[in-house]
């Protein structure tokens, strides 16, 4: 598998990124958002909608605008497409499928598009834009076994469920609430330094740590500020041959590595292991680790790291998982300050889900783009030459890595 991922290795680059304006509310349909960035991605390398032959989707793209309305809507006349993946992982697995399609011939020009309009949603629904998620994930009806053993219980929203997370964490490491706490807060201030420097996110305010301590507690010991952002906004992508990247006006982003890790897991598994069992997630250094093989480098040489981030204590794991340091280390970790624009690992630099905009995973291709064509400004990494961006669910993750000349 490692020698045949090594032949899509820099084959293919991405040309192209477009973004919508990122607002809590914008009032807008999920296919005008994607239509604008769609064109913008196309403006962005020059590229008109006919040289669009493949479109590869991963979570709230297709299912929000499907790939023949599109095409229709914008004139693309497509040959190839396919989806990758479930939630989140879906956008950053997107690769996979479109390296495999262009160094196969099956396509030529590849594009990814993707859009959340939970802020829009939540305002037809009682007439006011609500500030933390699980006052619009509370509403979701909950599906399959849920039905039975969660919703009844008060447990209908994912701030419980990473709640549980946060207290066996705690439980299992010999960490006391206050410490845990401190580790949050400083993921969260982190991450809102980033936002505001980044200027394009929801979030234009800075949030100091007596901020986030004086929050409110949404589900314990997790604040509003441990919550992704609500909001609306779209982004979209474009992929095509590295000898045709050549031609475009823009910096080439190779793709260098990708990675896939799976721990299969059954409705009745991710009931008894919700909590527990989701700290342990082998999946997500099982799929970084094929992803350096293929591009043939260490975590020492990763630059900057966009990776998922709905909530505070999914990043903190997420750290550990992915093998940047050992399993309970994650909080002095990120208190180090090794995480900041400045530090040993910048992460999500743009301010990810909790402070940037929540379009599943996607807006972090888009900044680890940003970031290699050497175009984030005030929150630009020095010399950042390979990126990372890793996305998943508790039971698969995606890694993709980028790199420039």
């Amino acid at each position: 598998m490692t020698t045949e991922l090594k032949r899509l290795r820099d084959k293919v680059a991405v040309v192209g990124v477009g973004e919508t304006e990122y607002l809590r509310d914008s009032g807008r349909k999920p296919r005008e958002l994607i239509i604008e960035a769609v064109q913008k991605a196309l403006d962005d390398c020059k590229l008109a909608p006919g040289d669009v032959d493949g479109m590869v989707g991963g979570f709230e793209g297709a299912q929000l605008f499907s790939y023949s309305d599109l095409a229709h809507n914008v004139g693309i006349k497509y040959r190839f497409h396919g989806d990758m993946g479930d939630y989140s992982g879906g956008n950053t697995g997107s690769f996979h499928l479109a390296a495999m399609a262009i160094t196969s011939g099956m396509a030529d020009v590849v594009l990814t598009y993707c859009t959340t309009t939970y802020g829009s949603l939540m305002k037809t629904l009682d007439g006011e834009v609500k500030e933390e998620t699980e006052e619009v994930t509370s509403r979701v009806v909950p599906a399959g076994m849920k039905d039975s053993f969660e919703a009844p219980y008060g447990s209908n929203m994912p701030g419980i469920f990473f709640a549980q997370m946060a207290n066996r964490y705690m439980y299992e490491y010999g960490i006391s609430k206050e410490q845990l706490v401190k580790y949050l807060g400083a993921i969260a201030v982190n991450q809102r330094h980033n936002a505001v420097l980044n200027g394009k996110g929801v979030m234009k305010k800075q949030l100091s740590y007596e901020d986030y301590i004086n929050s409110r507690i949404i589900a314990d010991p997790l604040r509003r500020d441990d919550c992704y952002v609500i909001s609306d906004g779209a982004c979209a992508w474009i992929i095509t041959s590295a000898e045709r990247a050549r031609d475009c006006p823009n910096v080439p982003v190779y793709v260098t590595g990708m990675g896939y890790g799976c721990t299969p897991m059954g409705s009745a598994d991710a009931l008894t292991q919700k909590a527990g069992g989701y700290l342990y997630k082998p999946h997500e250094s099982a799929s970084l680790e094929q992803a350096l093989r293929m591009a043939d480098i260490t975590r020492e040489d990763l630059s900057f790291a966009e990776i998922y981030d709905s909530y505070s204590i999914q990043l903190l794991l997420s750290l550990e998982s992915l093998g940047f340091c050992e399993k309970g280390e994650g909080g002095p970790l990120v208190e180090s300050g090794a995480i900041s624009l400045k530090g040993s690992l910048p992460v999500n630099t743009h301010g990810g889900h909790l402070s940037h905009s929540c379009i599943y995973g996607a807006t972090h291709v888009v900044e680890a783009v940003h970031q290699l064509r050497g175009e984030s400004k005030d929150c630009q990494v020095r010399d950042a030459k390979i990126g990372m961006v890793s996305a998943g669910t508790n039971w698969e993750n995606y890694v993709t890595l980028l790199r420039r000349d």
